[in-house]
């Protein structure tokens, strides 16, 4: 015959058994620290179950008189700690527990799209989104395909230039052949104007929505922002039908003479050799009447207000690139020094034609004998090095042509990279596109 065994008392919050002591009134929940008081209510007492017997009828009442028990003890127990909270512990009623809000899908991760950056001109460097950074627009292109053949999409592109995320893209209709050369972006009177084969865009800055297009004569050449006007754009145009183009009434009107300051020098036969000519807005001279240097022989000097500044190579001896800056009228070189801030055996023997300048600084691209290309700054009237730094994947492909200087940043593309460095640091800041 089974023994009948004891019912604990139970906490009213969680229903652990409690171990009740002769004369105490007050007992705390070991299991959910919950604070019981007894006094006023008498506290349950250990009841007895019956002993189950066997047979179906005996097991079946005593399975039912159980259930009874527990529901009455359950009923007690929340009746009690109902009082109990109401009464002693926060002299109200028991606060609702607040309703969960809804749950929110997250928003999907977009992967970043791969493209390559065109490098065929510097990137319009402009704030777009107010936040007092420059971000970039510049040309990129994406590779694709569709069965039995490769695609390629050829983009303008705003980037962000803190985050370095795209902001937006527009497709540029045309063959890389029609492209190459006619595509530019310039900003005026809030709006950007984009070029391309046949057509001039008109372009809301922060979206690249379009807000009007001018159709052209022939391809485009050069975009210019007139001097001290701040609603037109003058569109030269290959056949010499350039237009003046109104960024708020999205018309154009012929102007076949460009505005003064949008006079370009011709190259003539006292210019740089044509290729070097291009690379810069400077204008680019062979050296005249200049100043001998020992040790230094010049082969091209650039125009600035007060200095020429002189790039060459050494003479006699192997051909390390040069520089020399000079005062113009005074006799005497302000500086002469190898581009490179490195032992020359390791520079490759050229004459340096991609420069850029700032008001103080002068930056230069140099190429390594084994490879790569380097980046330096000078300082322009006392050739004092600020930094000296590689430029990422210069290895492979095509060098760069060209840099821009502008708000602190310098930006140079090359092959399908745009790498922005910082100005005063030499820092790299990020590379666009990827190979």
């Amino acid at each position: 015959m089974a023994r009948s065994r004891p019912v604990s008392p139970r906490c009213p919050r969680c229903h652990a058994p409690i171990v009740l002591e002769e004369g105490r009134v007050l007992y705390t929940c070991g299991y959910c620290n919950s604070s019981i008081d007894t006094q006023g209510e008498k506290a349950p007492r250990p009841e007895y179950q019956e002993p189950v017997l066997t047979g179906t009828g005996r097991n079946t009442a005593a399975v039912v008189t159980g259930g009874i028990v527990a529901l009455c003890l359950t009923s007690a127990a929340v009746a009690f700690l109902t009082f109990q909270t109401e009464d002693v512990s926060t002299r109200g009623p028991i606060p609702r527990a607040p309703v969960p809000s809804p749950v929110v899908a997250a928003p999907p991760v977009v992967e970043k799209q791969k493209f390559q950056w065109d490098a065929q001109g510097v990137p319009l460097a402009v704030d777009l989104n107010g936040d007092g950074t420059d971000d970039l627009i510049g040309r990129i292109r994406r590779l694709g395909s569709v069965p039995g053949k490769s695609e390629t999409r050829h983009q303008v592109a705003a980037f962000d230039g803190k985050s370095f995320d795209l902001l937006w893209q527009v497709d540029v209709e045309g063959t890389a052949a029609d492209l190459s050369g006619t595509v530019h972006v310039v900003q005026q009177g809030g709006r950007l104007v984009m070029s391309e084969p046949g057509a001039a865009h008109l372009l809301e800055p922060g979206t690249g929505k379009a807000l009007g297009r001018v159709a052209l004569s022939d391809k485009p050449g050069r975009l210019c922002v007139p001097k001290d006007d701040t609603e037109s754009v003058w569109v030269e145009v290959v056949d010499g039908q350039h237009l003046l183009l109104n960024t708020k009434t999205a018309t154009a009107r012929p102007a076949i003479e460009p505005p003064s300051s949008c006079a370009q020098a011709k190259w003539n036969h006292h210019a740089c050799f044509l290729p070097v000519f291009r690379k810069s807005d400077v204008p680019c001279e062979r050296p005249r009447n200049l100043p001998a240097v020992p040790g230094f022989r010049a082969e091209h000097v650039y125009k600035l207000e007060d200095l020429d500044v002189a790039l060459g190579e050494r003479n006699p001896g192997s051909r390390v690139p040069m520089v020399s800056v000079f005062r113009r009228g005074e006799k005497a070189a302000l500086w002469t020094e190898n581009v490179a801030d490195m032992d020359p055996r390791n520079v490759k023997e050229s004459t340096v034609d991609v420069i850029e300048f700032s008001e103080d600084a002068l930056f230069m691209v140099y190429g390594l004998k084994e490879g790569g290309e380097q980046l330096i700054r000078r300082d322009l009237r006392t050739g004092r090095v600020a930094w000296d730094v590689p430029i990422p994947n210069s290895k492979s492909g095509s060098g760069v042509s060209r840099i821009r200087q502008y708000g602190g940043r310098v930006y140079v593309p090359h092959w399908v990279w745009m790498d922005v460095f910082d100005a005063k640091t030499g820092n790299l800041i990020a590379t666009l596109g990827v190979w």
